[in-house]
C-alpha cells in the first residue's frame, strides 16, 4: 500500500493542511487561521487539532502515513529539528518543534523551512520543473526564500541557507522584526508594507486610505494598501513600487552570486505583481551583470497558494528515495 504525507504549511497568518501522495496529488486539503498573536503554545495547539482533524475527515488510518512534514517560517536547526528564532512567530525561540509533534501524535516528523518546502514544490510540479537550479522568494507576512541547487534544497551549515528577507537592501532603512535594519523584509513583505504606511501617517502623508479604515491604523493591511495604490493613492503607490525596487535589488543579488536564472515568487503579495513589477524588472536589468541579465526570468508559482504543502510532502518522498529527478 503507497503511504502518503501529512504536510503542514504555517504562515503567519494561515495554516494549510494536506494530505499528499507521493505523485504529489492532494487528496485533501483544510486552512485553518495560525493564531500567531495568542502565542506558541496556541499555534502548536492549532497545528495538532488541525492534522487530527485532517486524518479524520480524509478517513486515512496513521498506519498509512509516512510521516507529517512541516515547512515552518523561521531559522531552524534541520538536523536537530529546531526552530531556533522565527521573526513573524512571536515567542519562538529554540523550540523543539519536530519532538513536540512527534511525541503529541506518534507520528515521524520531518520539519522544513517553509520557503525552502515551497520552492521544492515548485521544482516538482510547480513553474520551476525544467529548471535545475532555482530560487523561490515567499512574499506574504514576511518574505523567505528557498534555493534549489541541482534539483536539490541548499540548506547550507546549520540548515538556515536561503533567508533573502533578511539580506540588507539599506543599511539605513526601517528596522525590521529580526532586529536588524534596512532588510528586504521591511520593504517587501506585507508586514513591512504595512509599517512604513503607519510610519508615513504617523509623520503627517496624507493617503486616501483614510477614506477605507474606519476604527484607526490598525485596520490597515497589505490588501488595502495595494487597493490604494491602484485607486492611485501616491503614498501607497510609492511604498509599494518601493516594495518592487528593493526586491529586484535582492534578486540581482542572488542571481549574481549564484548565477541563476529562475526566480520563483509565491504568496499572498504576488497577486498584485503588477503593480510592483516594473520597479523589479528595472532594478534587475540595471544590477545584475550585463551578459547574464536577460537570462534572469521571475515567474509566478505555479502551484499558488499548494507549493508549501506539496514541497513539504516532496522533501520527505526524496529523502524515502520515493522521488528523483
Amino acid at each position: 500500500m503507497d503511504k502518503n504525507v501529512i504536510a503542514v504549511d504555517i504562515g503567519g497568518t494561515n495554516l494549510r493542511f494536506g494530505v499528499v501522495k507521493k505523485t504529489g496529488q492532494i487528496i485533501h486539503k483544510i486552512v485553518r487561521p495560525t493564531e500567531a498573536d495568542a502565542g506558541r503554545d496556541a499555534v502548536i495547539e492549532n497545528i495538532i487539532n488541525g492534522i487530527d482533524e485532517i486524518l479524520a475527515l480524509s478517513k486515512i488510518k496513521k498506519s498509512s502515513i509516512l510521516a507529517i512534514s512541516l515547512a515552518t517560517p523561521g531559522f531552524i536547526d534541520i538536523d536537530k529539528g529546531i526552530i531556533t528564532f522565527s521573526p513573524n512567530l512571536p515567542g519562538w525561540r529554540n523550540v523543539n518543534f519536530g519532538k513536540i509533534i512527534k511525541n503529541n501524535l506518534n507520528i515521524p516528523v520531518t520539519i522544513e523551512n517553509d520557503a525552502n518546502a515551497a520552492a521544492f514544490g515548485e521544482k516538482w510540479l510547480g513553474a520551476g520543473k525544467n529548471s535545475r537550479n532555482l530560487i523561490c522568494i515567499t512574499m506574504g507576512t514576511g518574505i523567505g526564500g528557498g534555493i534549489i541547487l541541482d534539483n536539490k534544497i541548499w540548506h547550507g551549515e546549520r540548515g538556515m541557507a536561503g533567508e533573502i528577507g533578511h539580506i540588507t537592501v539599506n543599511p539605513d532603512g526601517p528596522l525590521c522584526n529580526c532586529g536588524n535594519y534596512g532588510c528586504l523584509e521591511a520593504y517587501s513583505s506585507g508586514t513591512g508594507i504595512v509599517n512604513r504606511i503607519i510610519d508615513a501617517m504617523k509623520k503627517g502623508k496624507k493617503t486616501s486610505l483614510l477614506s477605507i479604515i474606519k476604527n484607526g491604523i490598525n485596520e490597515i493591511t497589505p490588501e488595502k494598501v495595494f487597493f490604494a495604490a491602484k485607486k492611485g493613492d501616491s503614498l501607497s503607490l510609492e511604498l509599494v513600487e518601493d516594495a518592487g525596487k528593493y526586491l529586484g535589488i535582492a534578486i540581482s543579488d542572488f542571481a549574481n552570486l549564484l548565477n541563476i536564472k529562475t526566480i520563483i515568487l509565491y504568496g499572498g503579495l504576488v497577486s498584485s505583481f503588477g503593480l510592483f513589477s516594473k520597479r523589479m524588472k528595472e532594478e534587475i536589468i540595471k544590477r545584475t551583470i550585463p551578459s547574464f541579465s536577460k537570462e534572469v526570468r521571475v515567474l509566478k508559482a505555479g502551484l499558488k497558494q499548494d507549493a508549501g504543502i506539496i514541497g513539504a510532502a516532496g522533501v520527505v518522498f526524496q529523502k524515502k528515495g520515493e522521488l528523483r529527478f
